[in-house]
């Protein structure tokens, strides 16, 4: 679970692949929506080239993290499963990639850091409001059971009186 710095247009121009583990408390930008930041995520990085013989990675993530639910505030497991390919853009091929309007790219770098390309991809695969199914918050289901929780169900107690 080191730190991986890559060039990255050497590294898809090579064909290198990169296997390893990163620990969920290392992805500082994940803070706000995490429950707690155990466990770790499983990333294979891929280098290569498309069919029109562009440089690409190819990112897969995998694993489990605690999301914060909205709802509930409390914990709700998440399985990251994401697949990304990005193009290595370098300075000539700005003209020939702006005409392809579903293509994700990075820019060429020597300093490439791989967490932060892992990071990038789980934050693009968290879902906007992170919740439990209908029924199954913990919050929820205690307010239903007992209605006297409620600030409003102690106003309307007062309400009828």
């Amino acid at each position: 679970m080191s730190t991986h710095v890559i060039d990255s247009l050497e590294f898809a121009r090579t064909g290198q692949e990169l296997q390893d583990k990163v620990r969920v408390a290392q992805l500082t930008r994940l803070v706000d929506s995490l429950f707690d930041a155990a466990g770790n995520l499983r990333f294979t990085l891929c280098g290569g080239y498309d069919a029109e013989r562009r440089p690409r990675l190819n990112l897969r993530v995998e694993g489990e993290i605690n999301l914060r639910c909205q709802r509930c505030l409390g914990s709700l497991a998440y399985q990251v499963a994401s697949e990304s390919s990005l193009l290595v853009l370098t300075g000539k091929a700005g003209g020939e990639t702006a005409r392809i309007d579903d293509l994700d790219g990075i820019p060429a770098n020597p300093q490439t850091d791989v967490q932060a390309l892992v990071e990038d991809e789980v934050l693009l695969a968290l879902p906007i409001a992170p919740r439990h199914p209908e029924g199954e918050c913990n919050a929820a289901a205690k307010t239903t059971q007992d209605g006297a929780a409620s600030p409003f169900a102690v106003l309307a107690k007062l309400k009828r009186q």
